[in-house]
């Protein structure tokens, strides 16, 4: 083959493979976005994982009798979730009535996934919130390669919820089971995920409730259950988390917070880990919190 023919060929293939990532790329996002419902509802759930494991969406808006939306990723941080919300806005050219937000004793520690900006990846062309926090964040060199090579943006648990999507499956589907005495046992060893109160994390999202009154939209601070033996590990430092939630739902009138954790944190047949609901946790406690927010909602 001439060196002529071998650039032709190079070419055919470039143009081939390209070709290839932008005619089956919007089938992946569309499946994307039908798992992280990014449709008009009248609730956005907004999290990462307790919520994508401890809220069967479907129950929770047949419980409520209301449209919902969960936009709920695994690692998502507090810079994230602002971002996820501004996305939904755009994306939906919608306000939902309320934001159901999780929260947790460790919602401003560090520790959530490295590189979180990558989750965003996908929504890269639909979303000028979620382009610019990606190019802030990424390489210059991985933004432009995400750019050309569309299917590039999804990682094994972004194809995973791709599928999910167009199944319509919100369902928790972990086998695990919480084992108490080995959870003391690394309590004792001092391994498990320490509290801390990071200010950056603990201003993020002081703004984020700022822009959610900013946008008349309703906040739900929503504290799924975990473990008590978690609970209690550091207890001078959750009190201070739990009072800083306190101080911010007094701050605004916009906001309401939920304590699920007396009424669950110590039935430990409901959960996978010390912070995830395995799939009947995830029934029984998404039932309690449609009923509650049945009452709720009438306040909204």
């Amino acid at each position: 083959m001439t060196k002529h023919r071998l650039a032709i060929f190079i070419f055919i293939c470039i143009f081939l493979f390209l070709g290839l990532n932008w005619l089956i790329a919007p089938w992946f996002k569309a499946g994307l976005r039908k798992y992280y419902c990014l449709e008009p509802s009248e609730v956005l759930v907004i999290g990462h994982s307790m919520s994508e494991m401890g809220i069967d969406r479907n129950l929770l808006a047949e419980t409520l009798g209301m449209t919902v939306s969960k936009y709920c990723m695994n690692g998502a941080g507090t810079a994230d979730r602002l971002v996820m919300i501004q996305h939904y806005l755009e994306a939906t050219k919608h306000k939902p009535k309320f934001v159901l937000y999780d929260v947790s004793g460790r919602s401003f520690s560090y520790g959530l996934a490295n590189n979180s900006f990558a989750l965003f990846y996908p929504f890269m062309e639909e979303s000028p919130t979620a382009n610019r926090y990606v190019k802030e964040n990424a390489p210059a060199q991985e933004y432009w390669r995400k750019k050309l090579f569309p299917l590039c943006r999804y990682d094994d648990t972004r194809l995973g919820a791709v599928v999910r999507g167009w199944r319509g499956d919100w369902k928790n589907r972990t086998l695990k089971q919480f084992d108490a005495d080995n959870f003391r046992l690394k309590l004792s060893l001092g391994e498990f995920w320490h509290i801390s109160l990071d200010k950056q994390n603990m201003a993020k999202f002081v703004e984020t409730l700022e822009y959610l009154e900013k946008e008349n939209i309703g906040v739900i601070l929503l504290a799924l259950p975990c473990v008590d033996l978690l609970n209690t590990a550091e207890p001078e430092l959750y009190a201070q988390v739990w009072e800083f939630l306190r101080q911010q739902t007094a701050k605004f009138p916009n906001v309401h917070f939920l304590d699920f954790n007396p009424e669950f944190s110590h039935r430990y047949e409901l959960f996978g880990d010390p912070i995830h609901l395995n799939p009947k946790g995830q029934q029984v406690v998404t039932r309690a919190v449609g009923e509650k927010l049945t009452e709720l909602s009438k306040e909204l």
